[in-house]
């Protein structure tokens, strides 16, 4: 047991040092997610993850957590945010790494804009992840990602879920066989 989970051994200072290099590794990764979905830059956003990982969105999209491809759940982030201009702000980065996986905490304010004649053209999410990551092929990846919010504003009509390329990417991402219960 190490000094920073309460027990009595304490650690060298390469041990911080490679403690240190792997949160900001982790770090890298979440603010690369953000740029990403902001920029619309879907390879990078998809760099972000394993192959396969578990995702829930339940509070967003009422759908329960699905263990899914991570090209697929990339092609549905493009499909349901590319109407919509982008802008995600993180903060309060906690992290904690033990061996090659690891638990993230990051604050976010996520913050949508299009035109419309259908009421405000804003839509915020004001909340955090709680992600999981992996270090896989020496590289740190997001393994489960937990989306949660305190509260919203704004429009939430932003969003089309009666477009037809959504409502057939959502159906595959939220197949029942890819529910984590039925996996």
């Amino acid at each position: 047991m190490n000094a920073s989970r309460g027990g009595t051994r304490a650690l060298t200072p390469e041990q911080m040092i490679a403690s240190l290099w792997d949160k900001s590794r982790i770090e890298a990764v979440m603010l690369r997610f953000g740029r990403a979905l902001d920029l619309g830059d879907w390879p990078a956003y998809r760099s972000c993850f394993a192959d396969r990982f578990r995702v829930n969105f339940e509070r967003l999209t009422g759908q329960p957590e699905v263990y899914v491809d991570a090209d697929l759940w990339t092609r549905f982030a493009e499909v349901i945010l590319s109407p919509v201009r982008r802008h995600h702000q993180y903060s309060n980065m906690s992290v904690s790494v033990d061996g090659d996986r690891a638990e993230g905490i990051t604050y976010m304010v996520a913050r949508h804009w299009k035109a419309t004649d259908a009421g405000c053209p804003e839509y915020t999410q004001i909340g955090w992840y709680e992600n999981t990551f992996g270090r896989i092929g020496g590289e740190w990846k997001i393994t489960r990602l937990l989306h949660t919010y305190q509260w919203v504003s704004g429009n939430g009509g932003l969003f089309d879920f009666g477009d037809p390329a959504l409502i057939k990417v959502m159906a595959q991402v939220f197949a029942p066989e890819n529910r984590v219960d039925a996996a």
